[in-house]
């Protein structure tokens, strides 16, 4: 348990210190009563206090910050289903369920949960869960140990992790 008690020196100041009381064991912590409990949390607080308050960091949004290139991101969480067509997205993360076909996105990232359904041509992909459909990776198709891809897959560079699975029509791009 911690007490903190305002320092009862001349001169010191607004300064604290903090004590500590050891408690015998564990087992007589969580018999304590209540009461006991909160007679040895003790909190004194001046109002002029030097210690600095926490302050959680201020992120400004990419477009406020001056980055020249504005990140677009969607991200189909959990327990969430998505129909439709996504277009414009720099990065699509998938945690759900999407059926959709893609157009003008970058990179894709299924995680482990995620189920991705339809089609996509995109530079990257990084797949955990599972993928059906046609997909056209230009650059790096990564399958994770836990990934499912099924379909026609056309990619610039392969990997695949001990255990991911890849079915289907499977082609390089480089064997054009």
């Amino acid at each position: 348990m911690f007490t903190r008690d305002k320092s009862t020196k001349p001169g010191s100041g607004d300064e604290f210190r903090e004590t500590t009381t050891p408690l015998a064991d564990s087992a007589a912590a969580t018999l304590l009563a209540p009461q006991a409990q909160q007679s040895t949390d003790t909190h004194t607080v001046s109002r002029h206090s030097t210690v600095p308050p926490a302050v959680a960091p201020i992120v400004l949004p990419r477009e406020a910050r001056g980055d020249k290139h504005e990140l677009k991101k969607l991200i189909v969480g959990k327990g969430i289903s998505l129909d439709g067509k996504i277009s414009s997205c720099d990065r699509l993360i998938v945690d759900g369920k999407v059926e959709a076909e893609l157009q003008d996105c970058h990179t894709v990232e299924i995680t482990e949960n995620g189920t991705f359904k339809g089609a996509a041509e995109i530079a990257g992909a990084e797949i955990s869960g599972h993928y059906e459909g046609s997909l056209t990776v230009r650059e790096n198709l990564l399958i994770r140990a836990t990934g499912r891809v099924t379909g026609t897959v056309r990619y610039g560079k392969l990997h695949i992790e001990d255990g991911g699975e890849i079915n289907g029509d499977v082609k390089s791009l480089a064997s054009k």
